[in-house]
């Protein structure tokens, strides 16, 4: 890392650029017209409504330009407020970097009409700290001591950075990348430098860190996080206790993903590079999906672009999406689900289809105040994808309206390539289970399955969805030798968001999906103990007194079996009643 002189600071020229130093702008004074109108050998890399980024050469020196160009009013008023965001990034990376914190060199700031950009150098040897971090991860033993360095390096590094009174509005781990030197060792570079802002004090710190914890909260370990926690306090040099931070930091971190998370609810049902809202003949309306943020590994849709022009393709006749060449999965008084390809954009996919029917009347007048069905397990997949639960993913929702009164809803989804529930338990746990896993690996598989079940209604629960219709056929399970089960909910007509989750409302998806396991042979009372015991357990909760609850859920599921036999037996008494 190199200081810079200010008497090598050149003046804001007359064409509004300001170069670093002496070295920038012997490197850049002839390019400037490529750095503000970037020409075909720069490769655009990233662009949203506010920001594009480009990639490019000059004179063998690779470099990102940046190019800011709000469209918001708020960004409008700052720009005519003479608020640069350009040369604040340029103002704050000299100040990180002679203040010892790893920041990328900006070069040049400028302005080409309503537009500015930044010049920097690029990051070699350097990959962000999220990738670098399932990377490592999936090591195993052997990735423990590289992420437990990492771990302190990357705390000293914010320690540096709050001392000189920098925070970052946007700090997690893709905004950091890491850097790997010949010795081995690790460290972390600051970027996007725009989001940071001059700050200090015991919450500005406090509420940094929380941005960091919503990111890494499901990647990492209790252990972890207060073994980071106390190496940043130590690096820091701050007083107080370790518990009062940690309460402190997980408040504001709670507040913070709920800001977030409402955030990206809200942008399901607009159109933006996300979703799109569309209008089809006859009346059809509904949301589809043209990219997706969260890309799952088992979704092939999830890393697909689509275009709202190649939907109205595709949905040109929706109705018709349940005949042709289809395998019917489902028919029955409340829905009727096929599977079929369809073509999009030129692209196609395995998809079910689903049309809901209603069952009783007097919903009509319901539905006239609520969104069909179809639209809302639309917005409800992406809300769950959001929060890191599996789910099929959601391609469009959609519905066909007379005024006010729903007449028709059809919910598209990727096809998932995954036994249900039962179905896995009873290939690789029963009496004909796979030969190619021993009698202690289908153990461990079978107390994975239903510790991960556990824990797939711990998150329900805990971002506030209730689930009626909890059961096993409503569950797949994807699985890769080597790896930890995921199990994927499917059939989301019984889920919905309530802000708040009371204990009854609780046991009674517990009860309900005890009740499923009941109904599958191969899985014990141990087997649906850990369940429970995955549902409870948090990090650092110590030894549960399960036993307790086990005894409700026990008595709850025995008065559910009692209501189904009965509700059976009127079944069948009215099956067999003669008809006059």
């Amino acid at each position: 890392m190199t200081s810079t002189n200010p008497a090598d600071i050149s003046p804001r020229r007359p064409d509004g650029v300001e170069f670093a130093d002496a070295d920038a702008e012997r490197q850049l004074a002839g390019a400037v017209e490529r750095l503000a109108w970037p020409d075909d050998a720069f490769e655009r890399v990233k662009h949203n409504a506010s920001r594009t980024v480009w990639r490019g050469a000059i004179d063998g020196q690779l470099l990102y330009v940046k190019h800011f160009h709000p469209r918001s009013a708020w960004g409008r008023l700052r720009r005519r407020l003479g608020v640069s965001d350009a040369r604040r990034e340029l103002r704050l990376a000299r100040r990180l970097r002679q203040g010892g914190v790893p920041a990328p060199r900006i070069l040049a700031v400028g302005r080409a009409g309503n537009t500015e950009w930044v010049a920097s150098e690029a990051v070699t040897n350097a990959e962000p700290a999220d990738a670098w971090h399932a990377r490592v991860r999936a090591k195993g033993d052997a990735g423990i001591r590289p992420i437990r360095s990492a771990i302190r390096t990357l705390a000293e590094t914010l320690a540096r950075m709050h001392a000189l009174g920098v925070v970052h509005r946007d700090l997690h781990c893709g905004n950091l990348l890491v850097r790997r030197s010949d010795a081995g060792e690790v460290s972390f570079v600051v970027m996007d430098l725009h989001r940071t802002r001059r700050s200090r004090g015991r919450r500005a710190r406090a509420s940094n860190l929380a941005q960091l914890l919503h990111d890494r909260r499901d990647f990492t370990t209790r252990t972890d996080r207060l073994r980071f926690l106390r190496a940043y306090l130590r690096a820091a040099g701050l007083t107080g206790q370790l518990r009062g931070w940690q309460m402190l930091i997980e408040e504001l971190a709670r507040r913070h993903t709920a800001r977030q998370y409402a955030h990206r609810d809200r942008r399901i049902a607009r159109t933006n590079r996300y979703f799109a809202r569309v209008r089809l003949p006859r009346g059809w309306r509904g949301h589809v999906v043209l990219a997706s943020k969260r890309k799952p590994a088992e979704s092939a849709a999830a890393h697909m672009q689509f275009s709202p022009d190649a939907w109205r393709d595709a949905l040109a006749h929706p109705e018709a999406l349940m005949d042709g060449d289809v395998e019917v999965v489902k028919d029955s008084a409340t829905s009727r689900v096929v599977r079929r390809k369809l073509t999009i954009g030129g692209r196609e996919l395995d998809v079910y289809v689903k049309r809901s029917h209603r069952k009783r009347a007097w919903k009509v007048l319901l539905d006239c105040f609520r969104r069909g069905r179809g639209v809302r397990a639309f917005r409800l997949g992406h809300m769950l994808l959001t929060r890191r639960i599996a789910t099929a993913f959601p391609l469009a929702g959609l519905e066909r309206r007379r005024g006010p009164f729903l007449l028709d809803t059809i919910y598209l989804t990727e096809a998932v390539e995954a036994p249900r529930l039962s179905r896995f338990l009873e290939l690789h746990l029963g009496r004909a289970a796979d030969a190619k896993l021993d009698h202690s690996q289908r153990r461990q598989l079978a107390q994975a399955v239903l510790w991960q079940l556990g824990r797939l209604v711990q998150g329900l629960h805990d971002h506030g969805f209730a689930h009626r219709d909890l059961k096993a056929p409503n569950m797949l399970v994807h699985w890769r030798a080597g790896e930890l089960p995921q199990i994927v909910l499917v059939d989301l007509d019984g889920l919905r968001q309530t802000h708040v989750l009371t204990v009854r409302r609780r046991f009674q998806g517990l009860m309900r999906l005890n009740v499923s396991l009941l109904k599958c042979p191969v899985v014990t009372h141990a087997g649906r103990l850990r369940m429970l015991l995955g549902y409870l357990r948090r990090p650092g909760c110590g030894w549960i007194n399960f036993k307790p609850y086990w005894r409700v859920l026990e008595v709850w599921s025995a008065r559910k079996l009692n209501r189904q036999i009965r509700s059976r037996r009127r079944r069948q008494r009215a099956l067999r009643r003669p008809t006059s």
